[in-house]
């Protein structure tokens, strides 16, 4: 009996399968970040950066960060090239931020992003961002903070998060813009990065419609795109707007507010002629963090303040709404809403002629609920 089971056994772990799709990390290259840029014959030129640790004098880690190039005619052919220039093999389930060069962007991007959804080791939580200019000049350039404990992947993933945290650009990775690209009712931005001398600014927003960049949303009015997404409503924003030109003294006519609180109404109507509007409400709790132009003891200066900052950002808001009419780019989804309520209107549409000429328009109300402890 005893030798039955025996038999039984041996058997049955001839049945089991191995570890076949394991990878030894000795055995590999991980990718920290990676870049893709179109070269003027149309291919695609992939850049690497992979980390290599490096033992100093004084013990302490340092990074060395080794880029590498490989071109091919799609996004995946060039990654196959990459592996064949690196010692070991090219693994990126680790990778941490994806850049596209703004002509590989201005392209359509789904034929690049395509190898990353089709891979299951792939890292589609990584973040994605258009640079200025070419996605291998970001990757290969020196920047200060990477030249001693952390790797360009590192330091560009953790310059997009900053700029999250402070509501400067929307949150999005490879995973999340995916099935908006498909949406004929929606349409997304990505963080746009300016390479300078020793850093990477993140200077604003690249706004798409479908699967192509049409445009950017510059400066601090990433802040107030961020606001009307309605997506980051219990983040702190700080916003500095213009206020006054009566003082001689520039400083004076400024104040500083720091956005606590934010409600977003989004309101999508069709009349009986088929006349579409859409109209986005912000109401703003904010506490001031700076006001040099006087102190702030009275309720009529709050008031007046309250007053001056809604007209300010009520008219800043409509503008970064004609932009994206401008540019055709559906990035707040009135189409989505339309497909949701307003169907048998939706599929009369041809709404890429449609949405920039509808009625668009914002209204924000600013409320001061804190003013720091000066009296």
């Amino acid at each position: 009996m005893r030798s039955v089971k025996l038999i039984s056994l041996f058997s049955s772990l001839l049945l089991l399968t191995g570890c076949w799709d394991q990878t030894q990390l000795n055995e590999t290259k991980l990718v920290r970040a990676a870049g893709f840029d179109y070269l003027k014959n149309g291919k695609i030129i992939n850049s690497a950066s992979i980390p290599q640790s490096v033992n100093t004098d004084t013990g302490t880690g340092q990074v060395n960060n080794q880029i590498f190039h490989a071109v091919g005619n799609t996004a995946r052919q060039s990654r196959i090239k990459l592996d064949r220039k690196v010692s070991e093999k090219v693994d990126a389930s680790k990778n941490l931020v994806v850049i596209l060069g703004e002509e590989a962007a201005r392209k359509d991007i789904y034929h690049i992003l395509d190898v990353f959804y089709r891979d299951p080791k792939s890292a589609l939580n990584a973040r994605i961002a258009v640079a200025k200019g070419n996605a291998s000049d970001v990757l290969s350039a020196r920047f200060e903070e990477t030249e001693t404990s952390i790797g360009v992947g590192t330091y560009l993933s953790e310059s997009i998060r900053s700029a999250e945290d402070a509501a400067i650009v929307p949150v999005e990775n490879i995973q999340t813009v995916c099935p908006i690209m498909f949406d004929p009712g929606q349409d997304f931005a990505l963080p746009y990065l300016v390479p300078e001398k020793n850093a990477v600014s993140v200077n604003g927003i690249a706004v798409f419609h479908g699967n192509k960049m049409v445009g950017t949303i510059n400066g601090a009015q990433g802040v107030l795109f961020t606001l009307l997404t309605g997506k980051q409503k219990n983040r702190s924003m700080s916003l500095t707007r213009k206020i006054s030109n009566k003082h001689k003294d520039r400083i004076l006519n400024y104040v500083s507010i720091k956005v606590k609180r934010n409600k977003r109404t989004f309101n999508v109507n069709v009349s009986p002629d088929d006349k579409i509007s859409a109209h986005i409400t912000l109401n703003m709790s904010v506490v001031i963090t700076e006001y040099p132009g006087d102190n702030l003891t009275s309720k009529k200066k709050i008031n007046k303040i309250e007053h001056d900052l809604t007209k300010s950002l009520t008219k800043e808001a409509n503008n970064v709404l004609k932009k994206l009419q401008d540019m055709n780019s559906d990035a707040f989804g009135v189409g989505r809403k339309l497909i949701a309520f307003h169907n048998p209107t939706w599929k009369k549409l041809n709404w890429n002629k449609e949405y920039p000429n509808i009625d668009y328009t914002a209204s924000v109300k600013v409320k001061v609920i804190g003013h720091g402890i000066i009296e």
